[in-house]
């Protein structure tokens, strides 16, 4: 009886620090965790894409877009903005996966909302591992109908994440507007988490 209670006390500390980390996690996002990717465009005077890309070591794989489609775009944006892999990554790498996939004033605006340090250091910590998985890419209820220069999109994601307390699996997502800016459709904006 004692090595079950026990197991329970145990089952419920893990419970709680996954939870924990989700809320972490959810924190960060909100605080602006996500940005620009330097490869869909050139990159800005005094940056090479190189220097910015995320490490190779990095869990998160962005899939290459098709910037004809903004689907294809969206669903690339949110993961690249979503992911988050404290052991391997940087708290700045979320900016450097975005920036191909984002218009310039996107880029800047979240390049500017940085994960706060204790946040970030927590995650690290925790050896947190957050990934999502696209599911569907869809027009949300009454969003306006696309046109040629703007198209709103609703992402649906599975989201897993693992840290040193366990693992969950949840649902998740984000309503994004989507602008055409040089012949390629690229995240404008950040509607709904």
């Amino acid at each position: 009886m004692k090595i079950v209670s026990q197991m329970m006390i145990k089952s419920k500390a893990s419970a709680h620090l996954a939870a924990g980390c989700g809320i972490l996690v959810a924190a960060v996002l909100a605080a602006g965790c996500a940005g620009g990717h330097p490869a869909a465009r050139p990159a800005l005077p005094g940056r090479s894409p190189a220097s910015a890309s995320a490490p190779s070591a990095s869990l998160v794989r962005v899939p290459r877009p098709d910037y004809a489609s903004p689907a294809s775009v969206a669903s690339a944006f949110y993961i690249a903005w979503a992911s988050v892999d404290a052991v391997h990554d940087g708290p700045d790498a979320y900016a450097a996966r975005c920036a191909p996939l984002a218009t310039v004033s996107m880029e800047r605006e979240l390049a500017a909302r940085q994960p706060v340090t204790a946040a970030w250091q927590e995650m690290r910590r925790s050896r947190l591992v957050s990934l999502v998985q696209v599911r569907a890419v869809t027009r949300p209820d009454g969003a306006p109908a696309p046109t040629s220069a703007v198209a709103y999109l609703r992402v649906y994601a599975i989201r897993v994440t693992v840290t040193t307390g366990g693992r969950t699996t949840g649902s998740d997502g984000i309503t994004l507007r989507l602008a055409r800016s040089g012949g390629r459709w690229l995240v404008s904006a950040v509607l709904f988490y």
